[in-house]
């Protein structure tokens, strides 16, 4: 990892601050999610590696808040992104079960991430993109392995 410990200093545009608070948002539903789903499958796999997602994202998320505090009651900054991705991941959380639940949160992982992606690239500060960008490589390797496992498993249907 890059040394940040110039960034706790640096001070935020409101714009960053805002799409980072989306990106807040949105990798504390990723942790949630996961979690959730990693105590509700059957299969030890699965648990290994939806309990993994939920560590990464929350790895992100505590991240993130390093840099910009505690998150504010209501900070009226949310995008239409990260309530969307809110909604998606509770209604695949209840309007699923079993193999379905599994390959929608997985869908929903997805479009996570590519959003939280695409906040980056709006962030006006680079040097703090850049340190952020290396945690969304570790989160994109543990979906990408989580797939490969359930894959190799044949746990999802192809």
């Amino acid at each position: 990892m890059i040394n940040d410990r110039g960034l706790a200093t640096r001070s935020l545009s409101n714009k960053d601050t805002g799409l980072i608070y989306d990106m807040i948002s949105m990798c504390f539903d990723g942790f949630f999610a996961n979690v959730t789903l990693s105590e509700q499958v059957d299969n030890t796999l699965d648990k290994h590696g939806f309990k993994k997602l939920s560590n990464l994202f929350r790895r992100l998320a505590d991240r993130l808040l390093s840099f910009v505090g505690n998150v504010l009651e209501d900070s009226k900054l949310m995008t239409q992104d990260a309530g969307r991705i809110t909604s998606e991941y509770l209604a695949a959380l209840s309007a699923n079960t079993g193999q379905d639940l599994v390959n929608r949160v997985m869908l929903v992982n997805e479009q996570g991430l590519k959003r939280i992606e695409a906040l980056l690239r709006q962030l006006g500060d680079k040097v703090f993109a850049n340190i952020i960008a290396d945690y969304l490589v570790f989160l994109r390797r543990g979906l990408d392995n989580v797939k490969q496992w359930r894959s190799n498993a044949k746990v999802i249907q192809r």
